[in-house]
């Protein structure tokens, strides 16, 4: 389970780095940082529902901070 977030989370900051990127370099007319951060959100969502069915299913467990 460790492994699935670890990936989310690359892809993720991979896709917001590419909306910053395409956000100074691209012309004003451009849609790609929009669809870049379209897939941040959407991946960012997933990786929600991916720890709340985990967690409902009991293959993560909260440990708190201690």
């Amino acid at each position: 389970m460790k492994y699935v977030i670890i990936t989310f989370f690359i892809f993720i900051l991979y896709s917001l780095g590419s909306a910053l990127f395409y956000m100074m370099k691209d012309a004003q007319d451009s849609k790609r940082m929009v669809k870049a951060l379209t897939v941040r959100i959407v991946l960012s969502l997933i990786m929600f529902l991916v720890l709340m069915f985990s967690f409902w299913m009991g293959w993560i467990k909260p440990t708190g901070v201690s």
